[in-house]
């Protein structure tokens, strides 16, 4: 399913906007849904707001989708809130166009009974219609919310097992029993549901549910140690070093296709990589020289890229929608450089929302798919589309796309009209003395701000 439009009347900073998110006529790809969206524009414009209008509609989708499907409703309605108001949302879903909005606001069942019947053509009985129920069965997940609280959950995906897994307070074996079945009803829960946001999730049931296959391989692993040190009956290094080696020749490391196709290739502009046979936390890192590095080890940004790009990877979100709020946070401009091109390639098909203050993430988009998000003299909101082409200078994205003109602070805009100023003065002076000094001060301004030389007449 893929997002094609959002109208709003009245909602919020927002009044009578509409968005069309489908490529331009004169595009190659005319009609179809962006592949990726940049909601460019300062503080307060609504970028954000965006981003929950799109995961609002889809928890609206899923509400509906569990009612008629699992036979159980969500608890928490707060996503209704913007459909009370003049607004709605359209969507493609394998070539058919559905939407929803005010008129479906009832009950969430409404939305596949409205939609249903516009797509059979009648008023047919829609309970022999489900076709878009049936095809968002089709859908592992439907959307996947990446926001500001990401990084969170990077102490339980790197921290020690030991203490994350330490619980003082279970002192019986019932306790532990009753703490299991919790655990698995929560990672049954996020099974079942057809979006998923880091913001709503307990980082210990979000991971298990994520790398179950690495805690299920791990867990094994040990196990199989344990069961060959028993069996031996006393400890032989050759023996259990060679059926430990059989043993993981049968059963593939999971952490391997994590790391190469995953965390390694941004990890190493960090001179890091993934240790595929570390076991001491869900995810391992260390140097290239293999040095382990501990949780408090890693910097902000490292855990920042680790919790983002598994969730896209492993959420299995490939024909959704990913909304992704400030990807360039704690990281270091080389970084931003390929972080876009990085992060659509973890989930090729799906569709990517991004919001962004930073002009060289936008610069990964073509004009068409940079949405620049402004203030009118009246202070409403409006938008226009990028101008500057995909790949441009970030300085050209700036001036041309985020309106700023100019991009110097106060003082280096009084030392460029200095610089000016001279070049006038250069001009004007007869006095070949003062104008050598005019001229040495001028040469000082234009090395110190790296100003260009454009007046040939100081040689003359």
């Amino acid at each position: 399913m893929k997002i094609t439009g959002i109208e709003i009347g009245k909602y919020r900073q927002f009044k009578n906007i509409k968005f069309d998110f489908t490529y331009p006529a004169d595009h190659e790809k005319a009609g179809q849904p962006l592949e990726k969206v940049c909601f460019i524009g300062q503080s307060g414009t609504g970028k954000t707001t965006l981003l929950n209008v799109i995961f609002d509609f889809f928890q609206v989708v899923n509400d509906g989708y569990q009612i008629l499907n699992n036979r159980f409703s969500i608890s928490s309605v707060t996503h209704y809130n913007a459909f009370k108001e003049n607004l709605s949302v359209s969507a493609l879903i394998d070539n058919q166009q559905i939407s929803f909005s005010s008129k479906h606001i009832r009950n969430p069942t409404d939305f596949f009974i409205n939609n249903n019947k516009d797509i059979a053509g009648s008023s047919l009985d829609w309970m022999k219609s489900l076709d878009i129920l049936e095809l968002i069965k089709l859908h592992k997940k439907l959307c996947l919310y990446i926001d500001d609280s990401s990084a969170n959950h990077a102490y339980t995906l790197t921290g020690d097992r030991n203490e994350i897994g330490n619980r003082p307070y279970l002192t019986s074996t019932d306790e532990i029993f009753l703490a299991n079945e919790k655990r698995e009803e929560f990672i049954n829960k996020i099974e079942q549901s057809k979006v998923m946001s880091l913001h709503s999730l307990d980082g210990r049931y979000l991971w298990s549910y994520l790398l179950g296959d690495i805690e299920k391989y791990d867990e094994s692993l040990k196990k199989i140690a344990i069961d060959l040190i028993q069996k031996n009956g006393s400890f032989s290094p050759d023996r259990l070093t060679k059926n430990l080696t059989k043993w993981q020749e049968e059963n593939p490391n999971p952490k391997v296709s994590l790391a190469t196709e995953c965390l390694n290739p941004i990890l190493e502009n960090f001179f890091l990589e993934v240790d595929t046979e570390g076991t001491e936390a869900l995810i391992v890192i260390r140097t290239k020289n293999g040095n382990q590095l501990q949780y408090n080890g890693l910097s902000t940004g490292t855990k920042q890229l680790l919790v983002t790009a598994i969730p896209i990877y492993k959420g299995q979100v490939d024909r959704g929608v990913v909304l992704f709020d400030e990807p360039e946070r704690s990281l270091f401009p080389d970084i931003q450089r390929i972080l876009i091109k990085h992060y659509t390639s973890l989930a090729p098909e799906a569709q990517f929302f991004f919001a962004t203050h930073s002009p060289i993430v936008a610069s990964a988009f073509e004009p068409c798919e940079r949405f620049i998000l402004y203030f009118d003299e009246n202070g409403e909101v409006k938008f226009h589309n990028g101008v500057a082409p995909e790949g441009d200078d970030p300085n050209d994205i700036l001036r041309q796309d985020f309106g700023m003109e100019p991009l110097m602070l106060d003082k280096g805009v009084e030392e460029y009209q200095r610089y000016l100023d001279l070049s006038t003065k250069i001009l004007n002076e007869a006095n070949v003395d003062r104008r050598m000094e005019l001229i040495a001060e001028r040469s000082v301004i234009g090395n110190k701000y790296n100003f260009s030389v454009t007046n040939s007449d100081e040689t003359n």
